[in-house]
C-alpha cells in the first residue's frame, strides 16, 4: 500500500508542475500493476510484453508475455537469441533465475514450480535455425516439482508439433547442474559432460541450456540441441520456452 501511495504522490506533483505527462501516466499504470498483479499472462492478442503476476506464496514479479508466436496468454520461461548470456551456471543461479526478461533469460526454477503448481499448464518450445526456418514442440501438460524433489519434471503431456519429440525421455527426471548431479548416468555428470544444465537422464535428447554454438558444429551434443529436428550436431539461433494455463 505504501508503494501505491508513493506513486500517486509522484503523479500528483508531476501533474501539478507540468501536466499529467506520458511518463507520469506510465508510472501510475506500473504502480497499479504491482498493486493488482495478474495471476497469469492475459489471454489477449494485445498482451505482448512485460506484465506483473503473482502466483502461490511468491511476491509479485515481472514476466515476459508472448502473444505472437503461438497466440495469446503464453508466459516465457526461457529465451536465447545470442551467445551473450552465459547459461553454464550453478544450481543456485538456476533456482533464482538470471538474465533480462526483455532479452535472453531463464525465469528460475522456484518461479517455474510456482507457476506450474498454481494452474495446469501446457508447454510450448519454439526453435529457429540459422537458415531462417522455425519449428515447434508443444505438450498439453507440464509440471515441475519443488526444490525438495530437485525440480523433477513430474508431468509432460501429449506432444504435437513439427520439431519432433525430444523431451519425453526427460519426463520424471530431476534437474542437473554442474554442481548438483541428479541424473542417472553412473560416474558422470551430464551437465558437465555436455555443458548444459537440464532434466538429464543418461544424458539427453535435448540440451536447450547447452552452449550457444551457431549452427552446424563438430561437437557432439554440447550445443543448444534438439535431436528431433536437426540432431545432436546443430545448435539453434533462437530458442524460446513458454507455458500457458490449459
Amino acid at each position: 500500500m505504501e508503494t501505491i501511495w508513493f506513486y500517486l504522490l509522484l503523479v500528483f506533483f508531476l501533474g501539478k508542475s507540468k501536466g499529467l505527462s506520458d511518463v507520469a501516466e506510465e508510472t501510475y499504470a506500473q504502480a497499479l500493476d504491482f498493486q493488482n498483479p495478474y495471476t497469469q499472462c492475459p489471454i489477449d492478442p494485445s498482451a505482448h510484453g512485460i506484465y506483473t503476476i503473482q502466483v502461490g506464496n511468491l511476491e509479485p514479479f515481472e514476466v515476459s508475455c508472448d502473444a505472437k508466436i503461438a497466440g495469446p496468454g503464453w508466459t516465457v520461461i526461457a529465451r536465447r537469441t545470442s551467445e551473450e548470456l552465459l547459461f553454464y551456471r550453478n544450481w543456485d543461479s538456476f533456482k533464482r533465475g538470471f538474465g533480462d526478461i526483455t532479452g535472453d533469460f531463464f525465469i528460475g526454477l522456484d518461479k517455474l514450480h510456482a507457476i506450474t503448481k498454481a494452474q495446469n499448464q501446457e508447454l510450448y518450445i519454439y526453435l529457429e535455425d540459422f537458415e531462417g526456418n522455425s519449428r515447434f514442440a508443444q505438450y498439453d501438460e507440464f509440471y515441475i516439482e519443488s526444490e525438495n524433489q530437485a525440480y523433477r519434471m513430474a508431468k509432460l503431456g501429449r506432444f504435437i508439433g513439427d520439431a519432433g519429440d525430444s523431451l519425453i525421455s526427460h519426463k520424471n527426471q530431476k534437474f542437473t547442474t554442474y554442481d548438483r548431479d541428479n541424473d542417472v548416468k553412473a560416474n558422470l555428470n551430464c551437465a558437465v559432460e555436455y555443458m548444459g544444465a537440464w532434466w538429464h537422464k543418461d544424458c539427453h535428447q535435448s540440451n536447450l541450456f547447452g552452449m550457444y554454438l551457431k549452427g552446424s558444429v563438430d561437437i557432439y551434443a554440447k550445443g543448444m540441441c534438439w535431436k528431433g529436428w536437426r540432431g545432436y550436431y546443430y545448435s539453434y539461433k533462437v530458442m524460446q520456452m513458454m507455458v500457458r494455463p490449459k
